[in-house]
């Protein structure tokens, strides 16, 4: 699609002049001249700067740029020495949109962004960036990027503001205590001036957005080292008014508490028993009584409030800076990522012993206050979210996952930035899953440009300092990436019925607060077995259930529904349970009432009935009956399950028997169970139909995570369509289909009907008319597939 310039017209009316006979030429002439420099001083106003929507086009949110749909092909780096030698390798590319960020934004009660600052070698204003991408692709756009983290000067001399450890100590990678006012105070504005000085330059009339990356990316940067209680003072006194809210007196805290000498002036914020002895921890169960964790409840709870008042007011302060409809985006909410051990990956391998993968962590996404983030979409204002992807997994054979809740917010018509910093045999070092050569960076990039197609966002390219991409063969691939990009805009989206998981992202709340089991039931199943099964799978927060435009799918998989609701309840009812499809539910579905841990509420959830066994303790099952449709075909040894040790563990003791489980003293406990209710599982397509409210089957494991081949028959006996049989990760929506694998060999996607296919990669027609797409694959590759109905 062709992007129309932007004209700027300056219309006003003739001096009625016809009317004031008696005024004099030199008041016509004055007057003249003060619109002429009206115009000058303030070079760009609301009226002729562009209008930006997010409106649903072809199934997916999209831009609106005056009116114009746009698909946003994008480019980031950083640095002068990025900007004089990359950005001008993708001049040719019909960008859609370049990102720019401040050099320097400054604390000092002075302007944020000054017009005389006095830069480094490395570093280059906004003005000379906007110029030189106006200079060289006229037709983009740009989008502001800016990160409100104070300078060091300024925490120098606020350090009381900040977070502090057990010890009181202040570092932790300079993290703000969310209970400072200050901080945000100073924050907002911050935020504001830094719109509100963009809106001022000439060159607003290309600029569509604003990406606020707040400070490391919306979570708190002290958890990342393992440390989650704030004994800053400012955030006591924050708890104390929190409980004096929720509580009213001092004897109903006494009676939540157990604690008959409490009172609000005398709460003290706890230690983390997660940094006890590894006796003591070992011994400390996942999950938990409301009585044994009322305070890190009560805690966690406070910084979700603290948290969203923060996210909201700067979503506001952007808004304030500018007077028309622009992107407002930010970098956090990354639900997806709950279990996320942010230094045990960015730091494994230095040489340091706080660095180590730790065999206990505070939860990133509770600790930093990401609960309840639903309510936070609806924030006025709010366009979406941009965040980085995944890091474990992003080379060849694995998957492309963006760290944000990308499924919420494309179904709440919000848009999603994913950025794809794919490093490159261009740079020295073990980069992270650094590309070795260019066929392997075709794979990966089109693999992650694929996985935008089928799930309704935009990715676009990005570099730290630039070098990554400077050659010509990556720039040949990128500029018919970027093509593709485009053409994309016009091709329908719509989700097919697939897997899906259901996040439940107040999780943290039953348990000790360790992120542990959720790196393995959340971010390790989407990252193994559930993205190579040969069915789409997609990531939701369980309030999505509740949206009348919420698609349907096969397979519903629960890895953190801990707690019991009725209202939960009702929504399941409603939704899930229904239409032959197959509930699949992790080892600690239901284990909570909200108060007791304990096998009633697990048993009102699922339907089973189950023992429980009181300890932490490893878990494994092992398949041990292949006469089932959900096990049969699966290999002798298929056991599932590691070494990571949690629990109370819950035992299934009814239902028909498809795995033994192996844990602590080696007792012949049921390891994977299936119930089938009202006329059960559709067991295939043609049986969907058949089935209605009531009609489901209910599958309870013990362990964590299912290989595909389990994924693949759990899917086929709730009547999905399964697209391939090889393991290889593959992603599909209505109209794309694709498959990504390290390893070679002929390949066969079965289609859910007949259909006209494309080679997207190469724009050829693959066939006129056909069900099933059979090609050989030479890994490390990615093949894409367009479908068109077939006359």
């Amino acid at each position: 699609m062709m992007r129309m310039k932007t004209q700027l017209w300056v219309r006003f009316n003739p001096i009625p002049c016809y009317r004031e006979r008696t005024m004099k030429l030199s008041s016509i002439i004055t007057t003249c001249l003060a619109i002429v420099q009206l115009c000058t001083v303030l070079p760009s106003t609301a009226g002729m700067l562009p209008d930006v929507q997010v409106r649903p086009f072809n199934g997916r949110p999209t831009v609106f740029i005056n009116g114009k749909p746009n698909a946003l092909p994008g480019y980031s780096t950083f640095g002068r020495s990025a900007w004089d030698n990359d950005l001008p390798l993708f001049y040719r590319h019909d960008m859609g949109v370049y990102f720019i960020a401040p050099p320097i934004l400054h604390w000092d009660g002075g302007p944020v962004i000054r017009d005389d600052e006095k830069l480094t070698g490395n570093q280059i204003s906004l003005d000379e960036m906007a110029s030189r991408i106006i200079e060289g692709d006229p037709d983009a756009w740009i989008i502001v990027r800016f990160t409100p983290r104070a300078p060091y000067s300024w925490y120098e001399a606020n350090p009381e503001q900040y977070f502090m450890s057990d010890d009181f100590t202040v570092d932790h990678e300079h993290a703000p205590s969310l209970a400072s006012d200050l901080f945000t105070d100073e924050m907002l504005k911050v935020t504001e001036e830094v719109v509100r000085y963009v809106e001022s330059r000439s060159w607003a009339e290309r600029v569509i957005g604003y990406a606020d990356f707040h400070v490391t990316e919306g979570t708190l940067s002290a958890l990342h080292q393992g440390y989650l209680f704030d004994h800053n003072p400012l955030m006591l006194q924050k708890f104390r008014d929190f409980l004096r809210n929720k509580y009213g007196n001092d004897e109903k805290l006494r009676e939540a508490y157990g604690d008959p000498s409490l009172s609000f002036a005398s709460v003290m914020i706890p230690c983390d028993r997660l940094r006890g002895t590894v006796p003591d921890v070992s011994q400390l169960n996942y999950w938990q009584d409301a009585a044994d964790n009322r305070i890190l409840r009560d805690y966690l709870e406070l910084q979700r409030d603290l948290w969203h008042a923060r996210f909201i007011q700067s979503n506001a302060a952007m808004k304030r800076g500018t007077t028309r409809n622009v992107l407002l985006i930010h970098d956090c909410l990354k639900q997806t990522m709950q279990g996320w051990s942010n230094f045990g990956f960015f730091k494994y391998g230095q040489i340091r012993e706080d660095f180590a993968w730790r065999l206990a962590y505070p939860e990133t996404m509770s600790g930093s206050g990401h609960m309840n983030v639903v309510p936070l979409f609806d924030t006025p204002g709010f366009s979406g979210l941009i965040t980085p992807h995944d890091y474990q997994a992003r080379g060849i054979g694995g998957v492309y996952e963006p760290e944000g809740i990308v499924d919420s917010i494309i179904l709440r018509g919000k848009y999603f930035m994913s950025e794809m910093d794919t490093r490159t045999f261009l740079i020295n070092g073990n980069e992270i899953a650094r590309a070795r050569d260019l066929k392997e960076l075709g794979s990966i990039t089109w693999r992650n440009l694929a996985t935008s197609f089928t799930r309704g966002f935009n990715s676009y390219w990005m570099e730290f300092g630039g070098g990554w991409l400077r050659d010509d063969g990556i720039q040949n691939l990128i500029d018919r990436q970027a093509e593709v990009i485009n053409e994309s805009i016009e091709w329908e989206h719509e989700t097919v019925p697939g897997i899906a998981m259901i996040i439940d992202d107040t999780c943290a709340l039953e348990t000790n607060g360790d992120g542990s089991f959720l790196n393995e039931a959340v971010m390790t199943e989407w990252k193994t077995g559930m993205s190579r099964c040969g069915v789409p799978r997609n990531i939701y927060l369980f309030d999505d259930l509740t949206l009348d435009n919420f698609p349907k799918h096969r397979v519903y998989y629960f890895p953190n529904l801990f707690r019991v609701t009725n209202e939960k309840l009702a929504v399941l009812r409603e939704k899930v349970f229904r239409d032959g499809v197959v509930v699949v539910w992790g080892p600690g579905s239901g284990i909570s009432d909200g108060e007791t841990i304990g096998v009633g509420s697990a048993e009102e959830l699922t339907g089973f009935t189950f023992e429980l066994v009181g300890v932490n303790s490893p878990r494994r099952f092992i398949v041990t009956n292949a006469d089932h449709p959900v096990t049969a075909g699966l290999p002798p040894d298929t056991i599932v399950g590691s070494p990571l040790s949690y629990g109370p563990l819950l035992f299934p003791t009814s239902g028909t028997i498809l795995a033994d489980s192996w844990s602590k003293g080696g007792h012949r406990y049921n390891g994977m169970v299936i119930n089938e209710y009202g006329r059960g599982a559709a067991g295939s397509p043609g049986a969907i139909a058949s089935r209605g409210m009531g009609d489901y089957a209910s599958v309870f494991v013990t362990a964590v995570p299912l290989p595909a081949n389990l994924w693949r028959n759990l899917a086929r006996y709730a009547g999905a369509h399964v697209y391939a049989e090889t393991n290889d990760v593959l992603l599909a929506d209505k109209t794309v289909v694709a498959l990504h694998s390290a390893y070679s060999g002929p390949r066969i996607i079965t289609l859910p009907g007949s259909f006209r296919v494309y080679d997207v990669i190469t724009g050829a027609l693959f066939s006129d008319k056909i069900d099933r797409i059979a090609f050989d694959l030479d890994a490390p590759e990615t093949r894409i597939f367009r479908l068109e109905t077939a006359e």
